[in-house]
């Protein structure tokens, strides 16, 4: 790739990737809940799917899953219903009581590494939108006459260090809200991420192929 190339390539990862999404979404909602530590495990995950995706397009696999009807839709169709669970979810435990006091900022029961690690990767690696995203985004900044290996491993490292970047930027951001959204506004933050999670399913399953 030539630098100017790359210089447009970063561009457009760079608002794409800014743009909220599930992916920044989870990381703000584990920051809030659990601290910076838990976002970034699930940070962790959500790259690990989103790399994942890239390499799959990179081998010729993300035009065969959008040309598979049958094999895009169930892609579609679960990623679609594990946003729309992860949302239901944080509204019920919106019901539950808010932690008081000073120290509130230190969360009662924290999940497990794997867990918050697996919930990022379905999170990124359900959605076939990224498949859709680097299938057109990667042939524009080829250089055929260049080794195409080195090319997509540069983009796919590009996309995935600039994710990172970004959810982990949203998450510290919004950890200076903690104190606050874990006590009192525990209840309504709990339940606007789980509107937006469901927001996020709905119009993932209804979205056009």
């Amino acid at each position: 790739m030539t630098s100017d190339q790359f210089a447009l390539y970063f561009l457009a990862v760079f608002i794409a990737t800014l743009t909220p999404g599930p992916a920044i979404m989870l990381g703000i909602t584990n920051s809030i809940r659990f601290g910076p530590r838990a976002s970034l495990i699930g940070a962790l995950g959500c790259v690990t799917g989103t790399g994942l995706m890239g390499l799959l397009s990179a081998l010729g696999l993300g035009a065969l899953i959008m040309t598979s009807g049958v094999l895009f839709s169930i892609i579609h169709y679960v990623g679609a219903a594990y946003l729309i669970w992860l949302g239901i979810k944080f509204w019920r435990d919106s019901r539950l009581p808010a932690v008081e006091g000073v120290n509130s900022t230190e969360p009662k029961r924290t999940p497990g590494i794997l867990r918050l690690y697996v919930q990022g990767f379905i999170v990124s690696a359900s959605n076939p939108k990224a498949i859709a995203f680097f299938t057109a985004l990667f042939p524009l900044f080829i250089d055929h006459n260049a080794p195409l290996i080195s090319q997509f491993a540069i983009m796919d490292t590009t996309f995935v260090i600039m994710s990172f970047s970004s959810i982990m930027a949203y998450s510290m951001f919004a950890a200076r809200s903690r104190q606050f959204l874990t006590g009192h506004g525990k209840k309504w933050f709990q339940r606007i991420s789980g509107s937006i999670f469901v927001s996020f399913g709905i119009g993932l399953a209804v979205s056009a192929r």
